[in-house]
């Protein structure tokens, strides 16, 4: 009968050994005993270059034994690149200032990187009741905007608004309801669409907007809509009571964030066929931006009147002064690493809640993948990544690494 391997591997055991009275001979500056050992050091692939070596190199300069010099070359040929492991005497012995070092083989020089933001709560219906608002709302265009602009309008124009509300947070029933003839404000308004939104895969939540005086009077406060638009790569408020969204004078449209950093109205556009509020009712409307909520958190600064036109107060989990973490670039992956030096790998991830995969764009073409090994031919190489998503891809974010002659291909 065979005889049994043992759980021991004796090769690693007896290398330990001579490591650790390698060890002992360094401390005790034992320079006679250390070139002793030599031969056996050699045989430690890993420590040889980067330890023993240089180390026997100073034990040989310090009792004049030849092959000083030729230890240290060897070492530092061998990828030895650390003098402060002996604290300054190979540079005083062998009258070195410094050994140079080498530039990486491999180096990233540019990566996706996803900011940390908190959580992204989206103002979904309940999965249950997808399928019926699905069946009522218009079908989707080719672009993220368009199919935006296209809901928003529909929307407005579903209803003329009233002071009305419904207790139950759902589009369903309030279309329903508004079938039978009812009428509702703002927050019914929102309530269709981010749920509208969502259903067709446009990331979106309800805002609700307050006055700078939101602690007293009546008719403080304002409901809104925001939708993450791929294709504009941000954040875009959508009022669907007016069937209208804001832009700066490029025409570029505008999130809660950035609105709320203007001293002067910014423009109102009515989507489609939808008639603009004038300049006078723009005003009054930004004036509403003073504060805001969305689902999981609110935000507004220096001070903040927690109880809203004296008859409740406003409930958020968390009250912040900065709202950038409430506003996640959807577009943005973060980066990550695997593999070995022959064959480093990058992997992808992305935080779009409806995305659908990583496309890599290549000189050699798109790749539908989100792990890829690094070409290590010498040179510079580029590439960006997007987010697959319903509505095409999101914005491209570069990834760039360069590699140096010498590197394992």
């Amino acid at each position: 009968m065979a005889e049994p391997v043992s759980a021991f591997d004796p090769a690693p055991r007896a290398l330990a050994a001579v490591r650790l009275r390698a060890e002992q001979l360094m401390r005790e500056r034992d320079d006679r005993g250390l070139l002793e050992l030599v031969p056996e050091l050699r045989a430690d692939s890993e420590w040889w270059a980067h330890l023993w070596a240089p180390g026997a190199a100073l034990a040989a300069a310090r009792v004049g034994a030849a092959g000083a010099r030729e230890l240290l070359e060897e070492a530092v040929a061998g990828g030895f690149r650390q003098p402060e492991l002996f604290d300054g005497e190979l540079e005083r012995v062998f009258g070195w200032a410094e050994l140079s070092l080498p530039a990486p083989e491999l180096e990233l020089v540019d990566w996706p990187e996803a900011a940390a933001v908190l959580p992204l709560e989206l103002y979904s219906i309940a999965p249950e009741r997808l399928p019926g608002l699905l069946e009522r709302l218009p079908s989707p265009g080719d672009s993220a905007w368009g199919t935006a602009l296209g809901l928003l309008e529909w929307v407005h124009g579903l209803w003329r608004h009233a002071n009305d509300h419904v207790d139950a947070e759902d589009a369903l029933t309030v279309l329903e309801r508004v079938e039978a003839g009812e009428r509702f404000a703002c927050v019914e308004y929102s309530i269709v669409l981010s749920q509208a939104l969502n259903a067709v895969r446009i990331p979106s939540r309800r805002v609700d907007l307050r006055q700078d005086a939101h602690h007293t009077g009546v008719g403080r406060g304002h409901v809104v809509s925001e939708a993450w638009i791929d294709d504009l790569d941000r954040w875009v408020v959508l009022d669907g009571q007016n069937g209208s969204y804001w832009t700066d004078a490029a025409g570029t449209p505008l999130g809660v964030r950035e609105l709320q950093a203007l001293f002067e109205p910014p423009h109102l556009i009515g989507a489609g066929s939808v008639e603009p509020p004038s300049a006078g009712q723009a005003a009054a409307w930004f004036s509403y931006f003073a504060s805001a909520s969305t689902t999981g958190i609110t935000w507004a600064g220096p001070t903040f009147a927690p109880v809203f036109q004296g008859s409740r107060v406003i409930k958020t989990p968390r009250l912040v002064r900065d709202s950038g973490p409430a506003y996640p670039r959807l577009s943005a992956l973060s980066t990550g690493l695997t593999g070995t030096p022959q064959r480093p790998v990058v992997r992808f991830q992305h935080h779009h809640p409806y995305g659908v995969g990583v496309r890599l764009h290549l000189d050699s073409g798109p790749i539908d993948t989100d792990e890829w090994p690094l070409d290590l031919t010498p040179g510079d190489h580029e590439l960006t990544v997007t987010i697959r998503t319903p509505y095409g891809e999101t914005a491209h974010q570069r990834f760039a690494y360069l590699v140096r002659s010498g590197s394992t291909a």
